[in-house]
């Protein structure tokens, strides 16, 4: 269990450092889908960045996915060598995927956007929208995921335990 911690939390510690190094290069739609709806909308004619830091972006985002593909693929092969069962399996890929949204939740969207407002450095036009002060604006969106967590977590467990036995 205290493998799939670590491994979470590597991988939260890597989304912070790609989330800050990445976003003032990435192309600015990629960025504003994931802040509130009046910021999108006042950011939408934002200028873009050269084409050489946007590629820049989609390597670093890119490095992140491939990690968050390792994590998952190191819990799931340690838990079967491990001897995990469905159960245990499943619980592992329950508590990464907790951790990590409990760090996009709190690290992410509470103190990144709202608190510190490292986005509204990134795009100055929208000082003066609402969104920035709605700390529940994506409510809807983490209480999906959180709901479907678990299914995914059976899903992968399962698939893991075919494959790798």
């Amino acid at each position: 269990m205290i493998r799939t911690i670590i491994t979470a939390l590597l991988l939260c510690l890597m989304e912070f450092v790609v989330v800050l190094a990445a976003s003032p290069m990435a192309k600015p739609s990629l960025v504003l889908r994931f802040l509130p709806a009046d910021v999108r909308e006042a950011a939408k004619d934002h200028p873009e960045p050269p084409m050489y830091k946007q590629m820049a972006a989609h390597i670093l985002f890119g490095i992140f996915i491939l990690s968050m593909l390792a994590g998952i693929l190191y819990i799931g092969i340690d838990g079967v060598k491990s001897g995990c069962g469905f159960p245990a399996l499943t619980g592992r890929f329950i508590l990464m995927l907790y951790i990590m949204k409990a760090y996009d939740i709190i690290v992410q969207d509470q103190w990144l956007v709202l608190t510190v407002g490292y986005f509204k450095k990134l795009f100055p036009e929208t000082a003066d929208c609402a969104g920035w002060k709605d700390r529940g604006f994506n409510n809807k969106n983490q209480i999906i995921r959180i709901i479907l967590y678990p299914f995914l977590s059976m899903l992968t467990a399962g698939l893991f335990i075919l494959i790798c036995r």
